[in-house]
């Protein structure tokens, strides 16, 4: 590593003089607690997130020149008497890995710095196997197979033909295990033993190594007896499990053992309210979460957080740290019921589309998701872009946003409307897209809300790119999980256009997908194109939740429009109401239809009345209309407000979708309101898209190959009669309850809910061979 920021003296400033601004305009100073488990001697591509001595070293000595590094306990009483230095820092390691002896305490004693071990008691002694957890990443890495088959168990089959593959395996099955009852648990690590064939060096310290770091000035903390998740235990176990650990350490080192960690740490989910006090009674004086963020005067004791960085470069990781003493304690800061911390888990929703911008059907998805997530136990906060950056904007759609939501607005420009000249501005200033300015006022004021509002997790939506450049920005920040929106795919075979601001989108793509918890998509055929281009990424990361209609934009208007055949001897009316395209919803072949039927005697002016309403460019398709003669059956009309617009549609006779090829992975959003006017539905599309394969799905097989003329005239021409008889098909009261937003919304909260607590495997217990 060249030049790293502990030796470079701008660096070490740099760092300095971000810390001392920090602590001048913080009411009360806060103390990062950092947390390590073990210190590797060369890097292993099973335990990326652990340094190796190398890293190990700088970061212990960047700590050492750029930040006041205390003993956890003196920490703690300097902060409960407001005496805390800036740029407080305290060292961790948690269960107890020999490492910690042979590794890190030499450099710890180079540098004068102190350190805390959070030792689990059960695995100190000679003839001690080592954690259960080690053992599945031994057996992974070492067994000789190519696949592992535990589908017996229902856990599954894993690939281990490559690396990356044996990775992913040890991820997902650590995560399930981990929660499985400690006999289910212990049967399948035995077998796991038993198919790699081979033994473990052992890996967890001895107790001369234990008094040693004691000696040393290590100060040593409690992690419980075996390391078991607390609210997989009745009372009686857990009880146990932490004043026994305490006991068994207190016995080792003759001296009173004061602070303690939860095991995993995740506060509510590895540990509850009936855990802290456990703790309080078993007399430490206080206790450690995996929660990120900074330690701040006043805050419970006994649920503390500490943040385990993984920077891979120093001034990464400095400034890392500082924006955690920046930001404060974000992590819940009190588990009481799993009822109380229920309704109040908060999710912060970055979406640049949102009222009062106008021309986005975006809009509606996150508005609805802010008006219908608190149904589901979820608190939605939203943060979206000044006003100014939007070139058109309809106050009146402020009036739909709920009056209790919270809505942050930060700093943001439009490249074209402020930083241009006529229209034309450097290209340089929009990427990834026109509006990156808003990077620069939302990740500041992002910082703030989750600070303040403590959200549970973040949830953003693409297009634009910059809202998940913001996601990205604020989870490697905070550690928040984050849930990755895309209503349209980022890089698409024709989009972006231009070197540069296509290898961009394809970074931020790349990370969001690598980084997020959840991708969702609108369509399935979007998710399968994102798994077939991301392999290396587990399945059930990607979500299908598709756009919706808004039952309050048909109820409140007194829209109730059933289904009914035309008048007999009038004329149908049909609609399509939204844009169309040159490329992908090219009405020609279309209009070339209708003149044919026409020319044929089937259809005129007075037995058929289509209508394409907000085109786009109405002279353009009026142009159409005339090329091909058929101006007495169609027309192109401008954009009406959007409760005429459902007046509209519910009016008609049949309805119109336009879908080709280009779209295929996409699906209209009118497509739901369409299903919501129960109205027969007419589809020019490729019957390979999306487009198609959903409307089939819900039985509209009306359908013809948007530029095949003759096909569309034969197609047509079945549906108009069938229309005309009352025998086309029309939506399920089923199919449009699934189909509301308000549905979406339940399924979106789903999804927060399974990242924040996983559902149980479906075998507690399962068989072992």
């Amino acid at each position: 590593m060249t030049a790293p920021v502990y030796r470079s003296h701008l660096g070490a400033a740099l760092l300095r003089g971000t810390g001392a601004l920090i602590a001048a305009t913080q009411r009360q100073r806060g103390l990062v607690v950092v947390n390590y488990h073990r210190v590797l001697a060369k890097p292993d591509p099973m335990l990326e997130s652990e340094p190796d001595v190398v890293a190990f070293r700088w970061q212990m000595a960047l700590l050492a020149r750029c930040f006041n590094v205390l003993p956890l306990h003196d920490a703690l009483r300097a902060l409960d008497q407001g005496t805390l230095p800036p740029r407080a820092v305290c060292i961790t390691f948690d269960d107890g890995y020999r490492s910690v002896h042979d590794l890190a305490l030499p450099v710890l004693r180079e540098l004068g710095l102190p350190a805390t071990v959070f030792v689990t008691s059960g695995f100190i002694g000679p003839d001690v196997r080592n954690m259960w957890n080690d053992r599945i990443i031994h057996a992974l890495h070492s067994m000789p197979y190519a696949t592992l088959d535990l589908e017996d168990l229902g856990l599954g089959v894993y690939s281990l033909a490559s690396m990356q593959g044996r990775q992913q395996t040890m991820a997902r099955i650590i995560e399930t295990v981990k929660y499985l009852p400690p006999e289910a648990r212990h049967a399948l690590v035995e077998r796991l033993d038993r198919m790699c064939g081979r033994d473990q060096d052992p890996l967890m310290l001895t107790p001369a190594m234990l008094a040693e770091l004691d000696r040393s000035g290590i100060e040593i903390g409690a992690h419980t007896v075996s390391h078991p998740i607390l609210t997989s235990l009745d009372d009686q176990a857990a009880r146990f499990e932490i004043s026994e650990g305490k006991k068994q350490l207190e016995a080792m080192l003759g001296k009173q053992v004061r602070l303690f960690a939860y095991p995993n740490g995740k506060v509510g989910k590895d540990y509850d309210a009936r855990h802290v006090e456990m703790v309080r009674e078993a007399g430490f004086t206080a206790a450690f979460t995996t929660a990120i963020g900074a330690v701040t005067r006043g805050k419970d004791r006994f649920q503390l957080p500490r943040s385990r960085p993984w920077d891979r470069t120093p001034l990464g990781f400095g400034l890392r740290l500082l924006s955690w003493i920046a930001q404060g304690e974000r992590a819940a800061p009190a588990v009481t019921t799993h009822q109380e911390d229920s309704m109040h888990k908060r999710a912060l929703l970055i979406a640049f589309h949102f009222p009062p911008q106008a021309g986005s059907s975006g809009i509606q998805r996150t508005l609805s998701f802010s008006r219908n997530l608190d149904a589901h136990g979820w608190e939605p906060i939203v943060m979206s872009a000044n006003p100014r950056a939007y070139a058109r904007q309809n106050p009146a759609q402020l009036a739909s946003v709920p009056q209790r939501l919270l809505v942050e607005r930060p700093f943001a420009l439009d490249a074209k409307l402020h930083l241009g000249f006529r229209g034309r501005y450097p290209s340089l200033l929009a990427l990834p897209d026109r509006w990156s300015s808003w990077w620069f006022g939302a990740v500041p004021a992002g910082l703030r809300l989750v600070r303040r509002q403590q959200p549970r997790l973040i949830w953003s939506t693409f297009p634009i790119a910059s809202a998940h450049l913001i996601g990205l920005t604020l989870k490697r920040l905070t550690g928040l999980p984050w849930v990755a929106d895309f209503r349209d795919p980022m890089v698409q075979s024709s989009y972006p256009v231009g070197r540069l601001p296509r290898a961009l989108f394809a970074w931020i793509e790349r990370q969001t997908i690598e980084r997020c918890s959840k991708a969702v998509f609108t369509t399935e055929s979007a998710l399968q194109s994102y798994r077939t281009r991301f392999p290396g990424q587990p399945a059930d990361k990607f979500v299908v939740i598709e756009n919706g209609y808004d039952e309050d934009s048909f109820a409140g208007a007194g829209l109730h429009a059933a289904p009914s055949a035309a008048a007999p001897g009038g004329p149908l009316t049909l609609l399509h109401s939204g844009v169309l395209y040159d490329t992908g919803r090219d009405p020609s072949a279309f209009l070339d239809a209708l003149s044919r039927l026409k020319r044929a005697g089937t259809i005129d002016g007075a037995s058929l009345r289509v209508v394409l309403r907000a085109p786009g460019n109405v002279e353009a398709v009026t142009g159409l209309i005339e090329r091909y003669g058929v101006a007495d059956i169609a027309c192109a009309l401008p954009p009406v407000p959007y409760q005429d617009a459902l007046r509209e549609m519910l009016a008609a006779d049949g309805l119109l979708v336009f879908q080709g090829t280009p779209f295929n992975s996409q699906l209209p959003a009118k497509v739901y309101e369409y299903f919501r006017a129960r109205k027969p539905l007419f589809g020019l599309v490729d019957r390979n898209g999306e487009t198609a394969r959903v409307l089939s799905a819900a039985g509209f097989t009306d359908q013809a190959e948007i530029g095949d003329a003759e096909h569309i005239a034969g197609a047509l021409e079945r549906f108009l009669a069938a229309v005309r008889s009352g025998e086309a098909h029309v939506a399920t009261p089923e199919l449009i309850a699934r189909s509301s937003r308000a549905h979406r919304a339940h399924q979106l909260a789903a999804v927060f809910d399974e990242i924040l607590e996983p559902a149980p495997h479906k075998l507690d217990k399962p068989h072992v061979a």
